[in-house]
């Protein structure tokens, strides 16, 4: 089966169905450790902060990704909308958002803190389960599941 990639542009939206994913498609997601891994691998080295979803299927499974915000330095702007959408059309069972800290400090911001509340309460609203906000650094990482007791 083909990747799934959501790709996106000022005027238009699509869905991509990649040959040759760049992360390891249908690969299973049991723990933040390997959202983690996939993270890095699509956006570690990035000079600035940068929102992935990773879309997964009802066996938490990876079925596609899709970068849904590129930023400054020090910040990305981003509204529930921009996760929500290209999750419900790639078909997502649960998704999970993933950003970069270029600063190389994985501390949660106020701003990823606000911005992680409006996307569970949307998230919840349209019934497709937010699994994780996961921030990376080279180094360290942050998962809001892990440090702040989710269920």
């Amino acid at each position: 089966m083909p990747a799934v990639r959501v790709t996106t542009r000022r005027y238009s939206f699509s869905v991509v169905r990649d040959a040759d994913p760049t992360y390891p498609n249908h690969a299973p997601v049991n723990s933040p450790r390997e959202a983690v891994d996939i993270a890095r691998h699509i956006i570690g080295e990035e000079i600035t902060e940068c929102i992935l979803v990773l879309f997964v299927n009802a066996r938490n499974r990876i079925s596609g990704y899709a970068e849904v915000a590129r930023g400054t330095i020090n910040g990305a702007r981003l509204q529930p909308r921009d996760v929500l959408v290209p999750a419900l059309c790639a078909n997502a069972a649960g998704l999970i958002v993933c950003h970069n800290h270029p600063s190389a400090d994985a501390t949660p911001s106020r701003a990823d803190r606000v911005v992680t509340a409006a996307l569970r309460n949307a998230a919840q609203i349209v019934g497709l389960p937010l699994l994780d906000h996961i921030i990376v650094t080279d180094t360290e990482h942050f998962s809001f599941r892990s440090e702040e007791g989710w269920e």
